[in-house]
């Protein structure tokens, strides 16, 4: 497990490889539904360096209730 940059669960796991060995890594964090690469910069990888303004609090994601709709695809 690992811990999400965004919301500080330890809940995160590592959902997909590089193909070639040990490049990098996606992480999903089943908490916030973040996903980060290992290859990042700090600023996105470590979670006392990530943006203040980007952080959640995962008690407040039950009330979050307004999700954006899809617009349409433009053609």
């Amino acid at each position: 497990m690992h811990t999400c940059p965004r919301c500080e669960s330890k809940e995160a796991t590592v959902v997909a490889t590089s193909p070639v060995e040990g490049k990098w890594e996606v992480y999903l964090c089943p908490v916030c539904i973040f996903t980060w690469r290992s290859s990042e910069p700090e600023t996105i990888t470590n979670p006392e360096k990530y943006k203040k303004a980007f952080k959640i609090d995962p008690a407040d994601i039950a009330n979050a209730t307004n999700v954006p709709a899809i617009p349409e695809r433009k053609r």
